[in-house]
């Protein structure tokens, strides 16, 4: 069965809650002093089925100008609007404010119902029909179908559901794949059940058992039970009225403007970026930084708008700007909202949100802000990963933000991939950065590698540690950075040392001669060879430039660092090795008296040469003695360099 939402909108006194009464069989007015008072206060909900295919929940609204905060918190979310004006009286001002907040929420379908039809004759109808289509040119109701109908004799009331099955039909149907968000709009305990939550569902799917959260608070609690229509269900679908019932949450824990969502799906925000629009009517403008009521779906919070590039927004101007709330809201790309005034209480603008999670705008940052029209779903998820920093946002936390389903978001991802405008930082997490933050901290590794070579010509390279304090960001990013820089051979990274391709060590004629020297005394040595201190005291050079030769030395291979105060030749260690292998063929374990037979040295020297030889994985100690990786004990076995 497809489901709608119907919403009424209209003045004071218009016959909306007869209208729909008519139409359903329910009278929405519910409490006592709506009773007494004949007016609508808060919001009232009906449905009406239009043959089997089609459920149609009605939001019933206040029209009163003290109660238009009602009005907005039951428009977000409805399909269809169904403007009430009575024929005895016309257009009037709510008519015309909430017409303005209908448009301002985007909603794309509605019908001109023109009430009281039994009250007037036939020529002052044509003159309030007349005044009705004066009113709605230029805005989202003109072409739409004009039904006058009287609610208490029923005259028009088919033609008008036939006029609704017809709207119903091009209702485009909500997925109900996406996010769960359910904005709360009303608030109550029943006997035996405790706390109750209702509101319109706008995305995703609830079913009894679902652990839920309810934002922005932050409490998590689960379904009890759900009621939808005064029926009870296992399931609600989009598109649908909801009343849920919580386990162990307290009315006083919760009220309208909350939302309800599967943990972990969305993130409350005080900062969005949106597309402003001023109402074209006079008052519909406010100046820059002016204190102001948002209404986005349920939730009434007061904010300021930041207009980036004015001191004003004049009646029908449009601009990107910047709202930043007193209390969090739950948005989402795409979302809707309205302003009002704070005084006098008029509606004054709205627009929709194309950046649920801002930032505070700099000089620095207001160029790019400017220029990001995001009216394509490419822009919009670009600038929804740049708004998450160097740390990145996961694919879920994007289908949040956007709005998107999975499938089309993915599908927009891979195409900002291959367009280099976004960079997969994990494939684990899914988590996705901007290449703005990727560009950045390749230029400070790269800048600092030239820094750092420039300053020591006889190093091989940084240490990731000392290049990592030069980023920012997580160490993902960090990582993942330098991976690409590796890929496309702009670095070599050898261990924990990292050097540009193009660095080589460069010696003077003197560094040469030392070098030159070094490689001698321990070549020479062989077994025995001096070690650090003695090579110092024999030659009296300055000992921060003996280890940095003997680390290019090392790096060049022609001499090996058994400790940190020992060096061997190469050739010498080499050999050693192969004396062992062939020890091995006919021994099982060698002891440190047989190593020093095989060597000719003293403990002074074998010790280290031993332990170096076990770090290097070609042997393994067990107990006191030496056995030959792989021989059967353990490793992947002894082999040549």
């Amino acid at each position: 069965m497809k489901r709608v939402i119907l919403g009424t909108a209209g003045h004071i006194d218009h016959g909306k809650t007869e209208l729909v009464k008519a139409l359903s069989g329910i009278d929405t007015d519910r409490l006592k002093e709506e009773k007494q008072r004949g007016i609508s206060i808060e919001l009232g909900f009906a449905y009406l089925d239009l043959g089997d295919a089609i459920r149609m929940g009605i939001v019933d609204v206040p029209g009163h100008e003290k109660f238009v905060r009602q009005m907005v918190a039951g428009s977000g979310g409805i399909d269809i609007a169904a403007l009430v004006i009575a024929l005895d009286e016309g257009v009037m001002p709510q008519t015309v404010e909430h017409l303005d907040i209908l448009s301002l929420l985007g909603i794309p379908l509605g019908v001109v119902v023109l009430t009281k039809l039994d009250l007037v004759d036939q020529e002052f109808a044509l003159l309030a029909e007349e005044d009705a289509k004066d009113l709605i040119k230029g805005t989202f109701l003109e072409g739409a179908p004009l039904v006058k109908v009287s609610s208490r004799t029923g005259e028009g009331i088919d033609e008008l559901k036939e006029v609704l099955t017809n709207l119903a039909a091009r209702v485009a149907v909500r997925p109900v794949h996406g996010l769960l968000r359910l904005p709360v709009d009303r608030v109550f305990t029943l006997k035996g059940y405790g706390t109750v939550l209702a509101g319109t569902l706008i995305s995703g799917t609830l079913s009894v058992g679902d652990d839920i959260e309810i934002l922005p608070r932050g409490l998590k609690t689960s379904v009890r039970s759900l009621e939808s229509h005064n029926q009870f269900e296992q399931q609600a679908f989009p598109g649908e009225r909801v009343a849920v019932n919580l386990r162990g949450i307290e009315p006083s824990q919760v009220r309208r403007g909350d939302v309800i969502t599967h943990p972990g799906e969305f993130k409350p925000s005080y900062i969005v970026d949106v597309k402003l629009s001023a109402i074209s009517r006079p008052g519909g403008a406010f100046k820059n930084r002016k204190k102001v009521k948002l209404h986005h779906f349920t939730s009434e919070v007061e904010a300021i708008v930041v207009l980036p590039n004015m001191d004003s927004l004049e009646p029908g101007q449009q601009t990107l700007a910047q709202i930043r709330t007193a209390s969090e809201i739950v948005p989402s790309s795409g979302d809707r909202f309205v302003i009002r005034a704070l005084s006098p209480s008029l509606t004054v603008g709205g627009g929709v949100i194309t950046n649920p999670r801002g930032t505070k705008l700099k000089s620095r940052t207001l160029s790019s802000f400017m220029e990001s029209e995001t009216e394509d779903e490419q822009s919009i998820v670009s600038s929804l990963v740049r708004s998450s920093g160097p740390a990145g946002t996961t694919r879920n936390e994007l289908i949040g933000l956007s709005g998107l389903s999975g499938k089309r978001l993915d599908a927009v991802v891979d195409a900002l991939k291959n367009a280099r405008r976004i960079v997969r930082m994990d494939a684990s997490e899914n988590r996705l950065v901007h290449i703005d933050f990727v560009e950045l901290v390749r230029e400070r590794v790269l800048s600092r590698l030239a820094k750092f070579h420039a300053d020591n010509p006889l190093k091989q390279g940084i240490s990731k540690q000392e290049l990592r304090s030069v980023s920012f960001g997580s160490e993902k990013l960090f990582k993942a950075v330098l991976d690409k820089l590796v890929q496309g051979s702009a670095i070599v990274a050898e261990g924990d040392l990292v050097r540009a391709s193009s660095h080589q060590v460069t010696l003077g004629q003197a560094e040469k001669d030392i070098t030159d020297r070094l490689t001698t005394i321990i070549v020479e040595g062989r077994n025995a060879p001096p070690t650090v201190k003695e090579i110092l005291a024999m030659t009296g050079w300055e000992i921060r430039q003996v280890r940095s030769l003997l680390k290019v030395l090392e790096a060049t291979s022609e001499i090996v660092r058994v400790s940190e105060d020992m060096y061997f030749s190469k050739e010498y260690v080499e050999g050693i090795k192969k004396d062992l292998l062939r020890y091995f063929e006919q021994e099982k374990s060698l002891t440190p008296s047989k190593f020093s037979e095989i060597t000719g040295s003293s403990r002074k020297y074998n010790i280290p040469l031993l332990e170096y030889l076990d770090r290097e994985r070609f042997t393994i100690r067990v107990g006191d003695q030496r056995v030959l990786r792989g021989s059967g004990n353990s490793g992947a076995g002894g082999r040549l360099a």
